[in-house]
């Protein structure tokens, strides 16, 4: 063989070697940067099937936002400072809120409500209250608290019982005297005995005698029933009889006795007109 194509040939071979060394070693590179990006993927894939599985977790604890329409309800009468109002009136406003929740959602939206409401003095009170920037302005409960301060005159304890032993039925009917009654027996801590002997006693005399001719029961709501009924029955009565102008007053008020017609009193013995006889003269002499 020719010595100068051994050597190309060589040359050539060895040429081809390296070459297939760098491509085994490019392949093998290649193959490592694979197995890493295996392994990235499979980490990857771990991880989102953990944020998914937390995703689905969360959806289920999580209540979702309500989505329902509020109830659309009246607002309470104005509120002018009456002194026996005020609880009332808080009352329905509480009403309000516990419907509407998401309208009034914080201490000021219901501060504010109150305040829209508010009339006369009570609506001079609320204005200075929102431009001196109260704290209570921005804490319904200290808001409340500091107006039922101002305004409420509610009885209680034994003021509510004073008035509770005072109270009479008078020319109103019976259910009007019933919501007084109850409304003042409610703080009173009278017991459920005497307060039903002292509402039977409050009783226009006509209901309390229909009352006592039935032995009235001894529950306070079981008496107040039966006297509407009886009350309601004796204004029916009158009313049929065609006592147009009837009222209760003519039942308050008790028949007078049968008029006895008066004799005139015996004139006293007029002796010197009197004829006297021969002997009486006589026996006078």
């Amino acid at each position: 063989m020719d010595p100068a194509g051994d050597s190309l040939f060589r040359a050539v071979v060895e040429l081809q070697g390296a070459m297939l060394g760098r491509q085994a070693e490019e392949l093998s590179h290649a193959r490592h940067a694979v197995d890493v990006l295996v392994s990235r993927v499979t980490e990857l894939s771990d991880q989102l099937r953990h944020l998914q599985a937390v995703e689905s977790n969360t959806t289920q604890t999580v209540p979702q936002p309500m989505t329902s329409h509020e109830p659309r309800i009246n607002n309470p009468p104005f509120y002018a400072g009456e002194p026996t109002n005020c609880p009332s009136f808080l009352i329905q406003c509480k009403v309000v809120f516990s419907l509407q929740p998401q309208t009034y959602a914080s201490d000021k939206s219901e501060v504010a409500y109150v305040i829209s409401l508010l009339a006369g003095r009570a609506c001079d009170w609320g204005a200075v209250i929102c431009d001196s920037c109260s704290s209570c302005c921005e804490d319904f409960k200290l808001f409340k608290a500091e107006m039922i301060k101002v305004f409420d005159r509610s009885v209680f304890g034994k003021e509510a019982s004073r008035q509770l032993a005072a109270l009479r039925q008078g020319k109103r009917s019976v259910a009007d005297y019933a919501i007084e009654f109850k409304t003042l027996a409610a703080t009173s801590e009278w017991n459920p005995a005497a307060l039903a002997a002292r509402f039977l006693d409050g009783l226009m005399e006509d209901v309390k005698d229909e009352m006592y001719a039935r032995d009235p029961p001894e529950l306070l709501d079981d008496i107040i029933d039966l006297a509407i009924c009886l009350d309601s029955r004796m204004e029916l009565r009158y009313r049929v009889r065609g006592n147009t102008s009837w009222s209760r007053a003519e039942l308050s008020v008790p028949s007078s006795a049968p008029h006895v017609s008066e004799l005139p009193d015996p004139e006293p013995m007029q002796v010197g007109r009197m004829r006297l006889t021969v002997e009486e003269k006589q026996h006078r002499l």
